[in-house]
């Protein structure tokens, strides 16, 4: 027992020490700022909580910086002023973004580098507002089952990401009516969920995926939201839910295993010790249900407080790490979002020296690290990684990026490795059909079977013959029809299957002589969506397509010069344009000892197969467009069909 206490005294004071170590630190970074500082400490001098609550954020806040320069202030001011007086379609602020990057350019890259460290600028009264403010939500009904220490993390924070720092909690109110639904004493996890939902509810979200860096905007600048990337959404979500008492958070995947881009998410934790992933729009615990085709390769935590395990803190400032973990902020929680294994890898024997080794993923067009681990000798080994995912090992340096640093592998559903080594002493032939994965175009696909060709006589169709049904098709690309039937016919339409809303991208008509059958006028229920209307089905465009905002008996068609017999018809659904596309010029390759050797180049097919032989058997493949496009996957081939990785 007199063992145990001393063990218990020690911890209590090495945690203590630590404690004024990183308060030290942040004074000491403050400069002329330190008496700022103090004082916050001298004000709750009376009251023992908030006092804690302070030095909270003093221990954490030395590390915590806003983005700033000319540039980001005209990024911030622009975007504020068009979120409150102006409104449009996904189109329209796709153009507002476009303009302000026009405008600050290379600017806004170049900020990433200019840091205003919270330390050096944050007021007393700043602070003194924040802590208040966040004590008399926590306070409310609904919040009174929380932890001081979730209350910490999760609630008093004044800041979220790397934005300019402002007063925002007041910024964020919900209606009365949900503040009185939830007065009355209700002090438990259900209550809290209610209320996150309540408030939650009628946020909607158009996202932008922008196209470089862009700075976190002003969390007040987040009010009037009308477009904004996955990030702002989840700030938004976070700020919402921390200006009433509740909990939330930043988790984030920095790459997805199987697509391009990483994602962003808030998390709501309803009680101590469980949470929910969403992001406006959404009910609470459907955000991955709405993703179940996409694979996480690690997940990470944003927090306010440093992270010991964190690389940041690991390297302490010796070796080069990349922007991904040069921050104390982050925290691994991979294993509560899925399955995952550690990894044991054998590195090349002429890898650079150092301590870490990376695991990267394929990002549509290089590898993109997701992970650190540690070697020992010629091995690395990596923490709980997210399975299902082909990885690779790599080195990191500033000068020369991601240098491949061992055999790429697939990690599978059981927590298996399998190294993706080329055997160049078996030979096979491969068809190709595409370059990029096919799950959105093949749920495009799915849109069009069961819808019918019919030609009539009368212009309401009250005559129609049905002279072709879509049956199930295997891919998304041009497809040939050749009716059947006697007889010749004005009008020509394209009814569609119900719960669709008639996407199709390309239709023309033909004759038996093989001209194109020529249109009088167009003919439909056009409850369209902008700009996808009927032009769109014979503008060459293959990226165009129709869409109606009805989901039942869509149709649309056109009244021929004359009666004719409809010999060919020639169709192509909504699609991505990652099919083989006639005339373009595509390079097979294969992954071989850390380079991607070429297979060769062929020219696209209507057909829309390439035919590759004498292939490397047990490949890692990728398929480039050399004519345009930037999708790409990787892929094997197994059973005659491309697998998607």
């Amino acid at each position: 027992m007199k063992n145990l206490l001393l063990c218990c005294l020690a911890a209590t004071l090495a945690v203590s020490s630590c404690q004024k170590t990183s308060i030290r630190q942040t004074l000491e970074k403050a400069g002329e700022n330190r008496r700022e500082l103090e004082t916050v400490l001298e004000h709750y001098k009376n009251e023992p909580l908030k006092e804690k609550a302070a030095r909270f954020l003093l221990e954490n806040m030395d590390g915590h910086f806003a983005h700033t320069g000319e540039a980001v202030d005209v990024y911030d001011n622009y975007m504020d002023s068009v979120f409150r007086h102006c409104n449009g379609d996904r189109v329209f602020w796709i153009m507002k973004y476009d303009t302000i990057l026009q405008r600050t350019g290379l600017d806004l890259e170049l900020s990433q580098d200019e840091r205003l460290y919270d330390a050096q600028s944050v007021t007393a009264d700043f602070l003194t507002e924040h802590i208040d403010s966040a004590f008399t939500v926590w306070q409310q009904n609904w919040n009174k089952q929380y932890s001081f220490e979730m209350f910490c993390r999760y609630v008093l924070p004044y800041r979220i990401g790397n934005e300019k720092t402002s007063l925002w909690r007041k910024t964020f109110t919900v209606p009365s009516w949900v503040r009185e639904a939830y007065a009355p004493n209700q002090d438990n996890s259900t209550y809290a969920y209610g209320m996150a939902n309540d408030i939650l509810g009628g946020m909607r979200s158009v996202i932008y995926y922008p196209p470089q860096f862009l700075p976190d905007l002003p969390l007040t600048a987040l009010e009037h939201v009308k477009s904004a990337s996955c990030k702002e959404y989840a700030h938004l979500c976070v700020a919402v839910l921390r200006a009433h008492g509740l909990p939330a958070t930043i988790d984030f995947t920095p790459q997805w295993g199987n697509r391009g881009l990483g994602h962003e998410w808030c998390v709501f934790f309803p009680d101590n010790h469980s949470f929910i992933p969403f992001n406006p729009g959404e009910r609470l615990g459907d955000h991955f249900m709405k993703r179940k085709e996409d694979r996480l390769t690690k997940v990470f935590r944003q927090t306010y407080e440093k992270q010991p395990e964190s690389l940041y803190m690991q390297n302490k400032g010796e070796e080069e790490i990349p922007d991904l973990f040069d921050t104390p902020y982050i925290m691994d929680v991979t294993r509560e979002y899925t399955a995952t294994s550690d990894v044991e890898v054998e590195l090349y024997d002429d890898v650079e020296s150092g301590r870490f080794v990376y695991l990267s993923v394929f990002d549509n067009q290089d590898w993109s690290i997701v992970h650190w681990g540690t070697r020992h000798g010629r091995k690395a080994t990596f923490r709980d990684m997210a399975r299902n995912v082909v990885y690779m090992p790599v080195h990191y340096s500033e000068e020369n990026g991601t240098v491949p640093a061992g055999d790429a592998f697939l990690l599978d559903p059981r927590g298996n490795i399998h190294k993706m080594t080329a055997d160049t002493t078996q030979r096979t032939t491969v068809e190709v059909k595409r370059k990029f994965r096919d799950v959105r175009s093949n749920q495009f696909l799915q849109g069009v079977i069961g819808g019918k060709f019919q030609v009539a006589n009368q212009e309401d169709f009250s005559d129609s013959l049905t002279i072709h049904v879509i049956p199930h098709l295997k891919d998304n690309k041009f497809h040939v029809v050749h009716p059947r039937y006697i007889g010749e016919y004005r009008y020509f339409r394209y009814l569609s299957p119900d719960w669709s809303r008639g996407n199709m991208a390309e239709l023309y008509t033909f004759n038996a002589a093989g001209d194109t059958l020529k249109h009088k006028r167009l003919m439909g229920n056009f409850h369209v969506r902008p700009w996808c209307g009927p032009e769109n089905l014979f503008d060459g465009n293959v990226l165009s397509f129709y869409d109606s905002h009805d989901v039942y008996g869509v149709w649309y068609g056109w009244e021929l010069e004359q009666p004719e017999n409809v010999a060919r018809i020639v169709f192509l659904p909504r699609n991505d344009d990652n099919f083989i596309r006639e005339g373009e010029e595509y390079e097979l390759f294969y992954w071989n000892h850390g380079t991607w050797m070429s297979l060769g180049r062929k020219t696209g097919n209507f057909e829309a197969v390439l035919k590759y032989d004498n292939v490397p058997a047990q490949a890692l493949f990728r398929l480039h467009n050399r004519t345009k496009g930037s999708e790409e996957r990787i892929f094997t081939y197994e059973d005659g069909k491309q697998i998607w990785w």
